[in-house]
């Protein structure tokens, strides 16, 4: 007797299977198909023409894509292979089989779509009630550009590159002139006027660089292939970088999404926060962010808007976590205590520090303070190297120190903890989990598009997770 069940491919069935009999209730791709049938995509459509092959319907690609998104999987190629052998893949794309060109194609074509598309994932997700309101966390990540350090340049490289070039191409002209065998050899049956194809891609190099350079500033560096990335210290190394913006719920859902090729955040807050409520339609009472974030500006403007900052700046950073390890260290401002009663400074010595004016520097103004006992204290030389400790207090340090010590309570430490356990995971899902360490797209706006597509992803993966949720309580 056999034991084993019988394993035959050539079998016949009296009732065919259908391909939706292969995906579970509550399989991600079924998600995916639900929420992209509710979309509307008349303007993608509108690009389309009646005449020729009849196209794959925008919704198909849109569930293709999403699908790879939420899954690491990006590749037009990878994806295309996967309509060919993967059931969730079939089913979404109706057991067509779009070949990688049509998908990457259209991921570029549209790529301004897609934020729209965030707008309506991220509706879905307020209609359950999974967007809540209040607290708004912010951090930023650096992501790879689609471009090699090696292609960012300055004018000086670039025109020295164009001499190479030149010579290179001299070089291929007198070769392909030297003699008829060899013309032969390199065109065939062909007229023989064509530009060799080594001539061809140097001599469009050659016109490449010369359009950079016409763009190009004084000392500026830019790179050839994407002139947009910018040289930014992303996991402790310098190459080309976008630094991706987002805002999250403290439920984790993203509310804002961008890019920008600023190597700092510091200006980054407040555009945050306008993108986060200009999404939901909502007002947020409470920002949390580390401290790249923390500048006279964003408290200021803040305090004016009436929120609530738990928003570290560098200076409280590094008091907060540097470990002294000289005496030295024991002198920095941070260790100075202010009297707002006398208007001065008091140093670890205990010796003063009073008010001498004002100064401006880089449109900020500052309040001087200056050491009237400098010269008898005995460790001076671990203070200052001039006559006098001199300290600079900006006009809006008050602003500033609220948003400080406010941190520092227990509530605040609390709510700046808990903000680690919203935004940062989700970046550590996208860059460790799905791999996206890196763009596929090139340019600014296109970038911004791709990243709009990570995170409208993860919306959806938690939209997945809330619904199994519901549907186990159930």
């Amino acid at each position: 007797m056999n034991k084993f069940k019988a394993s035959n491919r050539q079998e016949q069935y009296l009732f065919p299977y259908r391909l939706d009999d292969f995906i579970p209730e509550d399989h991600l791709a079924r998600i995916i198909d639900e929420i992209v049938e509710g979309f509307d995509t008349f303007v993608i459509e509108q690009g389309y023409s009646e005449l020729g092959q009849k196209s794959y319907h925008p919704k198909v690609i849109l569930k293709l894509l999403f699908y790879g998104y939420c899954t690491g999987v990006r590749s037009g190629r990878k994806i295309a292979v996967k309509c060919e052998c993967d059931t969730a893949y079939m089913f979404l794309a109706c057991m067509h089989k779009p070949d990688f060109r049509t998908i990457n194609d259209f991921r570029k074509d549209n790529i301004k779509a897609f934020e729209n598309y965030f707008l309506e994932v991220l509706k879905i997700c307020k209609e359950l009630g999974m967007v809540k309101v209040g607290e708004l966390h912010i951090d930023g990540t650096k992501i790879l550009a689609n471009a090699s350090k090696k292609r960012t340049l300055d004018k000086k490289d670039y025109e020295k590159w164009l001499l190479k070039i030149e010579g290179k191409i001299k070089g291929i002209l007198k070769e392909a002139a030297e003699t008829d065998v060899q013309e032969d050899a390199l065109y065939g049956e062909s007229r023989g006027d064509e530009l060799p194809e080594e001539l061809r891609k140097t001599t469009a190099l050659k016109e490449k660089i010369k359009a950079v350079m016409q763009e190009m500033g004084e000392g500026e560096k830019v790179n050839l292939t994407d002139k947009d990335a910018k040289n930014i210290k992303g996991n402790g190394l310098i190459k080309p970088n976008y630094n991706c913006q987002a805002g999250v719920t403290e439920d984790g859902i993203i509310v804002s999404s961008y890019v920008t090729n600023n190597a700092s955040d510091s200006g980054e807050l407040i555009p945050t926060i306008d993108k986060a409520e200009s999404s939901t339609g909502e007002t947020f009472d409470e920002i949390l962010a580390d401290s790249g974030y923390g500048t006279y500006e964003s408290y200021e403007e803040m305090e004016k808007r009436g929120k609530t900052a738990y928003v570290s700046d560098q200076a409280y950073s590094k008091e907060h976590k540097q470990k002294y390890k000289n005496k030295k260290d024991n002198y920095e401002k941070a260790q100075f205590i202010y009297n707002k009663d006398k208007d001065e400074y008091v140093c670890p010595q205990g010796k003063r520090l009073v008010y001498k004016g004002k100064s401006n520097e880089d449109d900020r103004r500052y309040k001087v303070y200056k050491g009237v006992e400098c010269n008898n204290c005995k460790v001076k030389d671990l203070c200052t190297k001039a006559k006098n400790r001199m300290i600079k207090k900006e006009e809006r340090e008050e602003i500033r120190e609220r948003a400080i010590e406010r941190l520092k309570s227990e509530e605040g430490k609390a709510k700046y903890t808990k903000r680690g356990y919203t935004i940062e995971p989700i970046f550590g899902n996208l860059k460790h989990n799905l791999k996206y360490t890196r763009f596929h797209l090139r340019g600014l706006e296109k970038v911004d598009g791709e990243f709009k597509l990570m995170c409208l992803a993860s919306n959806i993966q938690k939209l997945y997770k809330f619904r199994i949720k519901l549907n186990k309580a159930a």
